[in-house]
């Protein structure tokens, strides 16, 4: 099977333990990106040290590092980001959505996207992923399936199903070959969110394996451009790179729909296109105005 011809690129991984399964413990998961979730909906008399305590008994961990963001004379509330020591407290926070009130108020939580996460579709929230550069043979959906599960405790997410895309011969039947590309279907937005992260890029099967979001290639998703969008603009629907074309490196590229940005000890941050609390990651759609736009699939 291909997960054989994987294990060299994963022999030097540690093994995380939950309960008594022993799950694969990427690197990856010890960066910042996989430890950084994006605030949203906080109170505006809200104190930052309460904040951080907040989080440390949710996840049951610590906060290594947070940053709130007030605008000044913003009557409704506020929003940040927020570190944890490890990529696991994330999940715990995301799993306790309904435990997430303070202040009298529900907090909107989302795992951060990475500030060089420029990919279409990486604010979009959705259950489907695209995988693509897979091996033409000798690779099944179940030796994917079982890849990504031996990595992901189901008590956070569950892979539902892989599909890999067949070539077909002239009548139109599928054969055994691959295409090269296809899709995962996940439990959870959540699930989706730390997948395409966690497994932008990875080694199976004795190649690179690419994983994103999967986005409409019609109107709708994917990239935009052209005249009709808004002021700020948008950059895979949810900000990253302002109209003017001055790039601004930090997580999200969330915000309240205003052209503005703050600095912090992270870098800038491009809050344009964050939809009402509660609408998820994605922007709403730009204005049509006099261009076309162009929209760029995967």
């Amino acid at each position: 099977m291909a997960e054989s011809t994987n294990e060299v690129a994963t022999t030097d991984m540690l093994k995380t333990v939950t309960g008594s399964v022993e799950y694969v413990h990427d690197p990856i998961l010890d960066t910042e990106e996989m430890k950084k979730i994006f605030v949203g909906g906080i109170p505006t008399d809200s104190k930052d040290e309460e904040l951080k305590e907040f989080f440390e008994e949710i996840s049951g961990g610590s906060v290594t590092e947070h940053v709130f963001i007030r605008k000044e004379n913003e009557k409704k509330s506020h929003f940040g980001f927020v570190t944890f020591s490890s990529s696991a407290e994330v999940d715990s926070v995301l799993s306790k959505r309904k435990e997430l009130n303070f202040n009298g108020k529900t907090l909107d939580v989302n795992r951060a996207v990475p500030k060089n996460n420029a990919t279409p579709g990486a604010h979009e929230k959705t259950k489907k992923l695209f995988i693509a550069n897979l091996p033409k043979s000798d690779c099944s959906e179940e030796d994917l399936k079982e890849y990504f599960e031996a990595r992901h405790d189901p008590a956070f997410g569950t892979i539902e199903s892989v599909q890999l895309i067949k070539k077909k011969d002239d009548k139109g039947n599928k054969l055994d070959e691959n295409k090269g590309y296809g899709f995962v279907m996940v439990s959870s937005e959540d699930m989706a969110d730390k997948m395409a992260i966690q497994h932008a890029t990875f080694e199976f099967g004795g190649r690179k394996i690419e994983l994103k979001k999967s986005v409409p290639t019609g109107e709708g998703g994917g990239k935009r451009s052209g005249r009709g969008t808004n002021r700020g603009g948008f950059r895979g629907r949810g900000g990253g790179q302002y109209g003017n074309g001055t790039p601004y490196s930090g997580y999200g590229g969330y915000g309240y729909n205003q052209d503005w940005q703050a600095e912090s000890y992270y870098g800038y941050y491009d809050y344009s296109g964050y939809p009402p609390y509660g609408g998820g990651y994605s922007a709403p759609p730009a204005p049509r105005g006099r261009g076309r736009g162009r929209y760029q699939p995967y």
